[in-house]
C-alpha cells in the first residue's frame, strides 16, 4: 500500500516519543494513512480499542473515511488487526466480533448461532432469544477504550456457568453424578445416607420417576455443584468419590393425600429411576454433548467472526452503572450473512486436550470444521496463544483418527455407548498428546 505523502518532519512530530499520547497516536497513524506507523506504534504496545476524546476507536476512524480506495483501506485495517503473534498464519487478522458457548459441537453441527442457546445475562433483563456477541464497542459510556480484553466475557459465558440448575457447566456434572449413582446401584453398592427425609410430591407413586429426576437435579446442583463439590467427579473413576455423595435416608412420596415413605431397596429403586430418567433427559439434548463426552467438564468454544455489520446494542442498569452488550435479533449462520457479514473464522479452545474432545466429538456426530477455520489454543501461565492453520489441523486430525480408530477397534463410533466413549476420549487426553503430536504442530 502507498500512504499519502506528509511532510517528514510533521510525521516524526506527531509520533515522537512523549509528543502524543497513546490513546490518539494511532487514530493520527490512521488519518496519515501510514501503516508502517501502525505497525511500528502496535509492536511497542499501543492497543488498537483505545478510544480518542470523541470516544472513536482507530478503527472507527477508518471506517468512517470516505476519501480512500479500498486497497489502501483493507492495508490500514490489516496494519491495525494483524496478530502480532509469530504462531499466527501470516498477515492473520484478528476477529471483531466473538462469541462463547459451552454448545460448541452443537453450533457447528447447525451452522449458526441460534437465539437462546447462550443467552448471557439471564433474569428479568435477558435478550433470551437473542444471539449475543463482544465486539469492538465500549462497554460503557465512560469506558476510555473498547472492552479491554474482548474475549473475557466470551471466555465466562463459554465455561456455562449460572445460578440455576439448568446452566450447562450445572447438567454436566449432574449427568457425571448420575453415572455415579446408577454405577453403584448396578453394583450392589451402598449410597451414604443422610439424615435427611424429604417429601415429594408426585402424579403416580408407581412411576416417580419424572418429578424424581427433577428433585434429584436439584439436590445436587444445590448441595454439591453450586458449593464446588462437584468438581471432584469431573473426569474421575465413577467409584471414586461415593462416600462424598450421600442421599438421603428416606424418601416420602406423596400423590392424591397418600404418602409412601421409602427405605432399603425401595429406596434405591426410586434413585434408580429418577437417576436414569436425569442422564436420559440430559443426553437427550439438555446437556452439551462435550459436556458429557468429557466425564462432566465443560469444553469451552469461543468463535471469532469477521466484522458484523448492524448490531443492536442492549443496556443492562447494575447497582453502579449501565452496561452495554450488543447482540443479533436472528440466528447468524456461521457461513455469515450475505449484508451483514461475520463469517466464522477463529476457534478459540483452552488447550490441545479440549481441541481432541472436540475433534472426537465432530467424529462422532460426523460434524466438519470448515475448511478454511483457524484454531486457537489458549495460551497457558500468561504464554502466547497457538495457532492451528488448515494443514496443521488436518494432520492432527489424521493422527487422532486414526488413534480413536484403533482404540474403537472393528466398532463404528456411533455404535459404542456413552461409557465406551467417555473412555476413549480420557485415554486420548491423557495419553494421545505426546511431544511428538505437540511438535508436529509446532513445525
Amino acid at each position: 500500500m502507498n500512504p499519502i505523502r506528509t511532510p517528514q518532519s510533521s510525521v516524526q512530530s506527531i509520533f515522537a516519543p512523549g509528543s502524543e499520547s497513546s490513546t490518539t497516536s494511532l487514530h493520527a497513524a490512521v488519518t496519515l494513512r501510514d501503516d508502517k506507523a501502525i505497525a511500528r506504534l502496535r509492536n511497542e504496545g499501543v492497543r488498537a480499542n483505545t478510544l480518542d476524546a470523541d470516544g472513536r476507536s482507530p478503527l472507527d476512524v477508518l471506517e468512517n473515511m470516505r476519501d480512500i480506495d479500498e486497497r489502501s483501506r483493507s492495508g490500514l485495517y490489516v496494519a491495525l488487526l494483524q496478530s502480532l503473534n509469530p504462531t499466527a498464519p501470516l498477515g492473520y487478522t484478528k476477529p471483531e466480533a466473538l462469541h462463547g458457548t459451552p454448545w460448541g459441537l452443537e453450533i457447528l453441527q447447525s451452522g449458526a448461532l441460534k437465539g437462546g442457546v447462550n443467552d448471557a445475562k439471564g433474569g428479568t433483563q435477558s435478550l433470551e432469544g437473542k444471539v449475543f456477541f463482544s465486539d469492538r464497542t465500549p462497554e460503557s459510556t465512560a469506558d476510555q477504550a473498547t472492552r479491554p480484553d474482548l474475549r473475557s466475557k466470551p471466555r465466562v459465558y463459554a465455561a456455562g456457568k449460572g445460578l440455576h440448575p439448568s446452566n450447562a457447566h450445572s447438567r454436566a456434572i449432574q449427568h457425571r453424578m448420575a453415572q455415579v449413582i446408577l454405577h453403584a446401584l448396578n453394583n450392589g453398592q451402598t449410597l451414604p445416607a443422610t439424615t435427611a427425609a424429604p417429601l415429594i410430591e408426585v402424579a403416580n407413586q408407581k412411576q416417580p420417576q419424572i418429578e424424581g429426576a427433577a428433585w434429584l437435579q436439584r439436590l445436587l446442583h444445590v448441595s454439591y455443584i453450586n458449593t464446588g463439590g462437584g468438581r471432584k467427579f469431573i473426569g474421575t473413576p465413577l467409584d471414586e468419590h461415593l462416600n462424598s455423595l450421600k442421599l438421603p435416608g428416606s424418601v416420602a412420596l406423596k400423590s392424591s393425600g397418600q404418602i409412601n415413605e421409602l427405605r432399603g431397596e425401595d429406596l434405591n429403586r426410586f434413585y434408580h429411576q429418577a437417576a436414569s430418567e436425569l442422564q436420559r433427559s440430559l443426553e437427550a439434548g439438555k446437556a452439551p454433548y462435550l459436556g458429557l463426552l468429557n466425564q462432566g467438564g465443560i469444553v469451552p468454544l469461543v468463535f471469532g467472526f469477521e466484522k458484523i455489520n448492524d448490531l443492536s446494542t442492549h443496556r443492562i442498569q447494575y447497582s453502579s452503572k449501565i452496561k452495554q452488550y450488543s447482540y443479533q435479533d436472528t440466528e447468524h449462520p456461521l457461513s455469515g450473512h450475505p449484508e451483514k457479514g461475520g463469517k466464522l473464522k477463529e476457534l478459540e479452545v483452552r488447550s490441545l486436550s479440549d481441541f481432541a474432545t472436540l475433534c472426537l466429538g465432530c467424529a462422532i456426530k460426523e460434524v466438519a470444521l470448515p475448511a478454511d477455520l483457524v484454531v486457537r489454543i489458549k495460551g497457558q501461565n500468561g504464554e502466547k496463544a497457538h495457532y492451528l492453520d488448515e494443514q496443521k489441523i488436518r494432520a492432527f486430525r489424521q493422527k487422532l483418527l486414526a488413534e480413536i480408530a484403533e482404540q474403537a477397534g472393528n466398532d463404528q463410533l456411533q455404535t459404542l455407548s456413552l461409557h465406551r466413549l467417555q473412555d476413549i476420549n480420557s485415554s486420548i487426553r491423557a495419553s494421545f498428546l505426546s511431544a511428538s503430536v505437540k511438535q508436529t504442530l509446532q513445525g
